[in-house]
């Protein structure tokens, strides 16, 4: 039976070490470009994704200009928290070197 997290639970689940799985649309005209990554939160702060500049990912973000996060717990009871991010470079450069994202919600 499904359990909805409150918003709290959200976020400590979030900020606990998972592999996220990152989507977003390809650049190319592929389907949806999904990859797992790690990432780091930290509750009420932001989602941060490190990638290399010139990667698919990367541009795909770059041109998307969001990307979604999907990070789950594979151990019963399973858990997942999933979101939509709008990214902004981490430094200020062209290309999303790291990307960091701040959370639309969680």
């Amino acid at each position: 039976m499904p359990v909805t997290m409150t918003r709290e639970e959200r976020e400590q689940f979030l900020g606990g070490v998972h592999v996220g799985v990152l989507s977003v649309a390809s650049v190319d005209g592929r389907g949806p470009l999904a990859v797992p990554v790690w990432y780091s939160y930290q509750p009420g702060g932001t989602v941060n994704v490190i990638t290399g500049g010139s990667t698919r990912k990367a541009a795909a973000i770059l041109a998307a200009g969001r990307f979604s996060l999907c990070a789950q717990d594979e151990r019963p009871p399973y858990k997942y928290v999933t979101g939509i991010w709008a990214w902004r470079a981490a430094t200020p450069t062209s290309r999303p070197t790291p990307p960091a994202a701040r959370s639309c919600s969680v």
